[in-house]
């Protein structure tokens, strides 16, 4: 919760948004919620990040920025990025679940430049959009967990600034863009080209991609565009409506969209909405992966690498042994059965090396190098 006239705080609800449950943090407005793989659950608030892992009991800060936190970003290897609207103007890493923070990325545009969205393509690789209340916005994006950054090049709207509202990758490749009042566009990294998927004058709040081809668009009110919910079924060619139920057909400002395992589409703005049905369990293409068993990222690597896996067998204690590319063991310790476990470069020498994560009753392997 958050606002002008909320105490702010963190609700949980464990019976598909029927009931809910406070859990704390006081008087924090709150505006952003990310839920780690290791379960641990990380908050961007008014002046900093807090953190629980104890699912939501207790939370302690781990960052004390001057400004909102409104963006925060998780993946499975223990890295996460953030920002918002404070001093910095630009983007915060943590490779450690969000325990500890460094600055990565500083914008370069004139003007409060502030971080706005944030998405993750299936490769890792991170893109990054900002608006910008005096000046422009930009997008970047990188490929190596925000050691290096790189810039696109954004459409010319004038006399209007490109605000960015909201990113999406589609399983294709392209990026899918949200420009605060001029709509949705289609980034063709071959061509280097963007196009218009939605009208002009349209706002997207956020973006939701479903398989291949269905997209779910949440509108953003702006004083020349619609509200409510569009989509399509042929990946962004043809949009339709889809405010039934929503203020009375009428459409709600929305700001965010996600996918619920329950087969669910939830969408938040000016109200808290759910699909009525299952929206997405016909899609062919829609088909959940299979959970990766075991992997490190970065990989290869220099310092460290972080190991994870699948936690859900019932060993509390699992052993975890490294071997080098002659079958000397260079590691074999057992460790709590967290999902994951940090390994340090500066035991072994550059190599290819081999690991395995062993408990009563299963047993994952993998393959990892060390550089210079």
């Amino acid at each position: 919760m958050w606002g002008y006239s909320y105490i702010g705080g963190i609700y949980r609800s464990t019976d598909n948004a029927q009931t809910w449950e406070y859990l704390g943090l006081d008087e924090k407005p709150v505006y952003s919620i990310e839920v780690c793989t290791n379960e641990d659950i990380v908050t961007g608030v008014k002046n900093g990040i807090y953190k629980s892992n104890d699912d939501g009991v207790s939370w302690y800060q781990t960052y004390w920025p001057v400004g909102n936190i409104t963006n925060i970003l998780s993946l499975s290897n223990g890295y996460l990025f953030a920002g918002g609207v404070d001093n910095l103007h630009g983007i915060i890493r943590s490779n450690d679940f969000g325990e500890t923070w460094d600055t990565v990325h500083v914008f370069n545009n004139y003007g409060q430049e502030n971080l706005k969205a944030l998405t993750v393509s299936a490769e890792g690789h991170l893109y990054a959009g900002t608006y910008n209340m005096f000046g422009e916005g930009s997008i970047w994006f990188t490929t190596d967990l925000g050691e290096s950054w790189t810039e696109i090049d954004t459409p010319d709207f004038p006399p209007y600034w490109p605000w960015i509202f909201s990113l999406a990758v589609h399983p294709q490749g392209d990026l899918l863009v949200v420009f605060y009042g001029q709509g949705l566009y289609r980034y063709d990294f071959v061509t280097q080209q963007w196009g218009l998927l939605t009208y002009s004058w349209v706002t997207p709040g956020d973006i939701l991609i479903i398989g291949d081809n269905k997209i779910y668009v949440g509108l953003y009110q702006d004083p020349n565009g619609s509200i409510g919910v569009i989509y399509s079924e042929d990946g962004g060619q043809n949009f339709s409506t889809l405010n039934s139920g929503m203020n009375g057909g009428n459409g709600a400002s929305i700001s965010y969209l996600f996918r619920h395992p329950s087969n669910f589409i939830y969408a938040i703005g000016n109200g808290f909405y759910r699909s009525t049905e299952p929206v997405y369990t016909a899609v062919i293409n829609d088909i959940e992966p299979e959970p990766i068993q075991l992997r490190n990222f970065p990989n290869p690597f220099k310092k460290k690498t972080i190991i994870s896996w699948d936690k859900s067998w019932s060993d509390k204690i699992v052993n975890l042994t490294i071997v080098n590319s002659s079958g000397n063991i260079v590691l074999k310790e057992n460790i709590e059965n967290t999902g994951c476990y940090t390994f340090k470069a500066d035991i072994i020498e550059a190599g290819i090396y081999y690991y395995s994560i062993a408990g009563k009753e299963k047993q994952y392997s993998g393959k990892m190098i060390c550089t210079d």
